[in-house]
């Protein structure tokens, strides 16, 4: 029987009060907390990746050639640009409205 209200006792799962913290030990001064070595590590570790990715792009970007032919998106953009000068000179305003 005295296992049976071991058990039960067991299964409440009653809460038990969270201990006080000690006497001694100071409250934590906002002023004095620092990032701590692991900051530094983590800030320096974050600069190399940025410098190593910003030369890679340099790279990338340096072997692209400036003088491809026009891809069907300029294209489109010059139609586009010519659409828009044709509608200025009929007096048409972009957003449909006719100039007052």
């Amino acid at each position: 029987m005295e296992i049976m209200s071991a058990l039960l006792a067991a299964l409440r799962l009653e809460e038990s009060p969270l201990p006080s913290p000690l006497p001694q030990e100071p409250p934590i001064d906002p002023s004095l907390v620092t990032p701590g070595l692991l900051g530094l590590i983590s800030f320096l570790f974050l600069v190399v990746a940025v410098v190593l990715l910003y030369r890679s792009m340099r790279k990338q970007m340096a072997k692209v050639d400036r003088n491809l032919p026009d891809g069907p998106g300029d294209l489109e953009r010059e139609a586009d640009a010519e659409f828009q000068q044709q509608a200025e000179e009929a007096g048409d305003m972009p957003d449909g409205s006719s100039p007052s």
